[in-house]
């Protein structure tokens, strides 16, 4: 095994690549800093949240010089990305990465090619990274009534009073959705205490 297969790497957290990271470091290293800058370029925009252009992807990784097959073009994108976002969360200094890229086998201007670009946006990807990971559901609306149960199944008398929550919530993960529940009112009344108690605390947050 070569040295670099046996080394660990700051901006993986200080293990290991993965073996296929290999491959793509292969086809990077035959690309022009020039056309490697433009594409981190693209690729800085996805990691803070901008999105990606595709149709400037596909023109930045297609070479007639080198030939670059579909799978080289999807080995460049995820080659990068790869670098570029395990470093940002493990909050690699720039000079470090360049000098572990270059361990991993990529041409120095490669890799200080990348490491502009990294330094550059490195902030911005890790704030960008906090609201993703901290990020919950958003309340759209809340909807309630109150719904007299006269008697249940079990019960031929109950007359008692419950309260009927119906939520819209806004998640990142998984859009709109509706959520639906019904409960006693004793139980409602320790729940507004809880949410009161909570409200208080996070105004000293």
């Amino acid at each position: 095994e070569s040295g670099s297969r046996t080394m660990k790497f700051r901006f993986y957290g200080g293990i290991d690549v993965p073996e296929w990271f290999f491959a793509e470091t292969a086809v990077l290293a035959k690309m022009s800093s020039v056309r490697i800058k433009l594409i981190c370029r693209q690729i800085l925009l996805k990691l803070t949240g901008k999105g990606l252009n595709m149709e400037k992807m596909a023109k930045l990784t297609t070479s007639k010089r080198l030939d670059f097959s579909r799978s080289d073009q999807k080995a460049i994108i995820a080659g990068l990305e790869f670098i570029l976002d395990n470093a940002a969360k493990h909050d690699v200094d720039a000079n470090v990465l360049q000098e572990e890229l270059m361990q991993l086998g990529l041409p120095q201007d490669t890799s200080l090619a990348i490491c502009k670009g990294y330094k550059e946006k490195k902030d911005e990807m890790r704030k960008h990274f906090l609201t993703k990971s901290l990020a919950l559901s958003k309340v759209k609306s809340c909807d309630w009534r109150v719904d007299y149960n006269i008697s249940t199944k079990d019960l031929r008398t109950l007359n008692r009073p419950s309260i009927r929550l119906c939520l819209r919530l806004d998640s990142m993960k998984d859009g709109e959705k509706t959520l639906a529940f019904e409960m006693p009112v004793n139980k409602f009344r320790t729940l507004m205490d809880e949410l009161k108690t909570a409200l208080e605390l996070m105004k000293d947050v």
